[in-house]
């Protein structure tokens, strides 16, 4: 380096044995010497500011790093927790699942339920979306609520047994409990319901009715079994449908808002269904064709 070699060639003069070195020479390569110094004293505070500036900088972004990377990785967790998963289930069909906090649904023909794919433990609640019908065994977790949306009503439990009945074609959603308690509720009104209690909700106008019922029997659909209970023959034509797969072309002369109470059992074919329907009726027959079926009056 060049200030080791005027080092060098100051201490050479110093330790020079010429008796006879000028002072001029002594007092150039003085300062030579000090110049040399200051300019190394420089360069060191300079190292050293430079060191210490990034020491301090690498103090500050460090963290900023590391927060930066805390920050995507929460991002990516709360992004795949927060996946959504839709399953559908067709007419004639009957499926279920097994929801990330051990919840089963029970999901009816013609039902679309939408969840996610992984419970998030910092959410307020457990959310899900239905419409249609399914049943429902809620795991229980005290801290995160399960809650059901169908459109303006919403339903909340802690853990228990019971099912809605949410299709968006349908004026009317039925919310039905085997056990446990569970709160219904819109923004303006809430009920609870108890165990054997059915509540229906009219989307129109948000009125709510609660009425005794045996649930088990209201929730046979489970088994593959259909009840109907003092039911409109639109709402049973509806039910057919799903369950079948199949479509009706009704008269206008039959009256939809005729009730009746018929049961099936898993497995009835869809002919047995039509005949018993026409039998019961008294006066309407049908003629299926392919997957759809005429009713009409003679």
């Amino acid at each position: 380096m060049q200030i080791d070699n005027k080092d060098d060639k100051l201490r050479a003069l110093w330790d020079a044995s010429q008796p006879d070195i000028g002072e001029r020479q002594m007092t150039e390569a003085l300062d030579t010497f000090r110049c040399n110094r200051r300019s190394h004293i420089r360069s060191n505070r300079s190292k050293k500011l430079l060191r210490s500036l990034l020491k301090y900088a690498a103090i500050i972004v460090a963290p900023l790093l590391t927060a930066l990377a805390a920050w995507n990785y929460s991002a990516q967790y709360y992004a795949d927790d927060n996946a959504l998963v839709e399953m559908y289930v067709p007419d004639g069909k009957i499926d279920s699942v097994v929801l990330s906090d051990n919840t089963k649904l029970i999901v009816n023909a013609g039902t679309s339920v939408i969840y996610p794919a992984r419970f998030n433990k910092y959410s307020k609640n457990r959310n899900v979306y239905v419409n249609g019908n399914c049943h429902l065994a809620v795991a229980k977790d005290p801290l995160h609520p399960f809650v059901v949306n169908m459109g303006s009503l919403k339903v909340k439990v802690l853990g228990t047994h019971f099912s809605v009945n949410s299709y968006n074609d349908n004026d009317r959603i039925v919310v039905t409990l085997e056990e446990g308690l569970v709160k219904a509720f819109d923004a303006r009104h809430s009920m609870y319901l108890r165990p054997n209690e059915q509540l229906i909700y009219y989307r129109s106008d948000g009125r709510m009715q609660k009425q005794r019922v045996d649930a088990m029997a209201c929730n046979s659909w489970v088994n593959g079994n259909i009840d109907f209970s003092a039911q409109t023959l639109g709402q049973i034509l509806k039910t057919i449908e799903r369950h079948y797969d199949v479509k009706f072309d009704v008269s206008r002369d039959i009256d939809l808002n005729r009730r009746y109470t018929m049961n099936f059992r898993k497995g009835e074919p869809i002919d047995r269904v039509l005949k018993v329907l026409s039998i019961t009726s008294g006066n309407m027959h049908y003629a299926k064709k392919g997957n759809t079926v005429k009713l009409y009056i003679e």
